[in-house]
């Protein structure tokens, strides 16, 4: 049986608009706005992240940057998730029992119990795990999706797996754990940028995402 390591936001939900939201209104509780900005907001990576490519350090120090993500994590896990939908047709790929279904997302583990208590999705997955899942470890750090991906193939190991994502550090991940690494084109990473990552193949839809997966099956 073939297990999908899916990503989240961009792969099996569209977060975007209320991930922007939240962002917006944290930078500016900081007193920062977009005119400060060197570059838009493009959603995907960890907030951190995705402040480091909008900000210079002279404009978002350390310092800032903390209470951005603080007020950000405040904002966006109370948001109710009301304008969060799921991408058309990826249910239907949930709900296959030829396929087990996991995720590795950078998204904290209270966002994304969140979203899919609301979407009633717990049902689909045998594991879910963040950057943060593990931080109550001693000593431990945030975990990159590479490092999550060989700790949740390490639970199921001589099974045969695939990653799903939008981007292309979601691609990295598959490829650097030996596995094979799908595209979707419905979210924030450009076609290039997955190839360039070295997916197996790529996909405009959940129809040709659903007949690639059955291909690798």
């Amino acid at each position: 049986m073939l297990h999908v390591i899916w990503d989240l936001d961009g792969t099996l939900i569209d977060s975007e608009k209320e991930v922007y939201a939240a962002l917006v209104k944290s930078v500016r509780e900081v007193g920062l706005n977009e005119c400060d900005q060197k570059a838009p907001f493009r959603i995907g990576p960890t907030i951190d992240k995705i402040l480091d490519a909008a900000f210079d350090k002279s404009v978002l120090n350390e310092g800032k940057k903390a209470q951005v993500v603080s007020a950000f994590r405040a904002n966006y896990d109370n948001c109710g998730f009301d304008n969060t939908p799921p991408f058309d047709g990826v249910e239907k790929i949930l709900a296959d029992a030829r396929f087990v279904h996991h995720i590795v997302t950078n998204k904290p583990d209270l966002a994304t119990g969140r979203i899919l208590e609301k979407l009633g999705w717990k049902k689909y997955f045998v594991s879910v795990a963040t950057p943060y899942s593990f931080m109550k470890e001693p000593a431990a750090s945030r975990k990159t999706k590479t490092e999550l991906f060989a700790l949740c193939m390490a639970d199921f190991s001589g099974q045969k797996f695939v990653g799903v994502g939008d981007m292309d550090t979601d691609a990295r991940a598959a490829t650097a754990n030996g596995i094979p690494a799908i595209g979707v084109l419905w979210g924030t990473g450009t076609e290039a940028e997955l190839r360039a990552a070295a997916c197996a193949n790529v996909a405009k839809s959940a129809a040709e995402l659903l007949a690639q997966l059955e291909a690798l099956a």
